[in-house]
């Protein structure tokens, strides 16, 4: 199965939201971070695979009712703009992928279904660098 796939990606989050959350009792911030740097060559692969990363933890952070400000900030970044014109990327992965913003726009809307969980300056300064790093 290709890493970098729709199905791929998306699975190996919510998994991850699972097992992280009710299995080791990590918050949502906690699991984003996490996540974003367990994954990060694969995040940072392309701006395909970082507009999926970041709109389903999105996705699986709001079902927790809370999403963590370092994703939260970012966020308007992928959800606006919607291009995605990678020659690589399956068309299918990139229609599912369009799917998912329009799911979580409508999440993102209703402010008072979840909260903003703040992290530390060096939470959010890791995460950036995870963010910039370079892959071979």
């Amino acid at each position: 199965m290709n890493m970098t796939s729709y199905e791929s990606i998306r699975s190996s989050i919510v998994l991850d939201f699972e097992e992280y959350i009710e299995e080791e009792g990590l918050n949502v911030a906690q699991v984003s971070a996490k996540i974003l740097e367990e994954d990060w060559k694969i995040v940072n692969n392309s701006l395909f695979t970082k507009k999926l990363y970041f709109v389903s933890i999105a996705i699986e952070s709001l079902k927790y009712k809370e999403i963590a400000d370092f994703i939260y900030s970012k966020l308007d970044t992928y959800l606006e703009n919607t291009k995605l014109v990678e020659n690589n990327i399956d068309k299918n992965d990139i229609k599912k992928l369009l799917q998912d913003i329009q799911i979580c726009k409508k999440l993102i809307t209703n402010k008072d279904e979840y909260k903003i969980r703040e992290t530390s300056d060096s939470t959010k300064s890791r995460v950036e660098y995870i963010l910039g790093l370079k892959v071979d």
